[in-house]
């Protein structure tokens, strides 16, 4: 089989080789990954909120976006061209 890449197929393989080496070190930290996707052209990686992402929180690493319509609030950080987040409620 011939398999010919082009330009837009080496950025996608590119983008999959960074989401695996970043949910590879999730993992590490024990954090569960429940969903990637491509927003934009950057790979975003949906996490279950865990006392790993509260740390970042708390070093300055990782900030809130808050969404009023929903009543919750998301952390977000980036990584290795991806970005991380989760969602919490605020009740």
């Amino acid at each position: 089989m011939n398999v010919n890449i082009n330009i837009e197929n080496q950025s996608v393989m590119s983008d999959l080789i960074r989401v695996g080496a970043v949910v590879q070190q999730l993992e590490q930290q024990g954090v569960t990954v429940l969903s990637v996707v491509a927003r934009q052209g950057k790979p975003c990686i949906h996490v279950a909120r865990h006392s790993y992402c509260d740390a970042l929180i708390q070093e300055g690493k990782a900030s809130y976006q808050y969404f009023n319509s929903h009543k919750g609030k998301q952390g977000v950080f980036d990584t290795e061209g991806c970005r991380v987040y989760w969602s919490e409620s605020i009740h």
